[in-house]
């Protein structure tokens, strides 16, 4: 792939009804998509097939205890789309298996605007996955309405709901176990959530034993930022002042700061660092500031929106797949594909 920006439009895949019904129109409709993840993400992992299986076994058999239906989703994904059915469960654990590979990568900028009540975020992954990632609009049987930005095969990612719910998603590193429900699965099942109040009952049951921060946002005004390792969750709400998270942990005082920060520390402290001047010199009270700091570039070293580079652990080019922004007074998401501060935006309503 060129270095350059592919400068589309992001597609929109519309699925509707049971969770049967949205999962086999997702794998239909993604089928190339999909087989083209399997065939990244077997390279991401370095792992034999048995071995695939084998950890997302473990994954689906939690998800399935936890969340039955996105398990019929993710059951019938893998079925219409044609891919071994332990693989469309290896895409909806991908950030957990990659913990035990070893795998490590910075990616992501998030900032929460509690005066706009808008969460976005910079999702900074693989240049190969530009071209594959989609806006997944999800309606249910009782109109419940979703749309998420994710991979192909995956039930969902950064993305919003009718119900006044945002959810953002920074990696983190964490040397423990992590053997508890996916995150990607985790970020769905608060979007598919009714209300407010289910919102937090999905937080409670879901637990610990994921690596990652997950960025929670309410039409009420509340954002709150969540960070997870394998055993512990350290939690900031706030409906004041902004939130802003990169990829290490900044929320568990003094246990937090003991973790390791892996490969990507000093990337994720200059983004963390630079998003902190920005909101201290421009505030983060406008739709035109948020994006400020997701389009800055004042550290040359570590921008907040990173063009295409050589990953320095994963041998593949990374950089800023989309910036995203959700506006909970407005029921509207904003996209802009690939890495371009200059590229144009699409909106999807809720």
């Amino acid at each position: 792939m060129s270095l350059a920006s592919v400068q589309t439009r992001m597609p929109v895949v519309a699925v509707a009804g049971t969770a049967a019904d949205r999962g086999h129109q997702h794998g239909e409709l993604l089928r190339d998509a999909i087989a083209e993840c399997v065939a990244i993400y077997d390279g991401v992992f370095k792992l034999s097939d048995d071995e695939v299986a084998r950890r997302s076994a473990h994954f689906e058999a939690v998800t399935r205890a936890w969340h039955p239906e996105l398990a019929a989703e993710i059951d019938a994904i893998a079925e219409s789309s044609g891919q071994p059915r332990h693989w469309v469960w290896a895409l909806n654990a991908r950030s957990e298996i990659m913990s035990f590979t070893g795998a490590q990568e910075t990616e992501c900028t998030s900032v929460w605007s509690p005066s706009t009540t808008t969460l976005a975020q910079n999702w900074d992954w693989l240049a190969c996955l530009e071209p594959l990632t989609v806006v997944l609009d999800a309606t249910h049987e009782d109109d419940h309405h979703v749309v998420t930005v994710t991979e192909p095969g995956m039930v969902g990612k950064v993305g919003m709901s009718s119900a006044g719910t945002a959810v953002g998603l920074n990696f983190l590193y964490s040397p423990e176990p992590l053997d508890g429900v996916p995150v990607h699965v985790l970020l769905r099942a608060l979007l598919d959530a009714r209300s407010h109040d289910e919102v937090e009952q999905v937080v409670s049951t879901a637990g610990t034993g994921r690596s990652a921060h997950v960025f929670l946002a309410k039409s009420n005004g509340v954002g709150s930022s969540i960070e997870y390792t394998g055993s512990q969750m350290w939690r900031r709400d706030s409906a004041g002042d902004p939130l802003l998270h990169t990829n290490h942990f900044v929320n568990g005082g003094a246990a937090g700061a003991e973790l390791p920060q892996g490969a990507g520390g000093p990337n994720s402290e200059a983004r963390y660092d630079r998003s902190v001047a920005l909101v201290d010199e421009h505030g983060v009270d406008s739709a035109a500031s948020v994006l400020q700091l997701l389009d800055d570039r004042g550290n040359d070293e570590f921008p907040i929106c990173r063009s295409w580079a050589p990953s320095p652990t994963l041998g593949l080019d990374s950089g800023t797949v989309c910036a995203v922004a959700m506006r909970l007074s407005d029921n509207e998401m904003d996209v802009r594909l690939g890495p371009d501060p200059s590229g144009s935006w699409q909106t999807h309503t809720v």
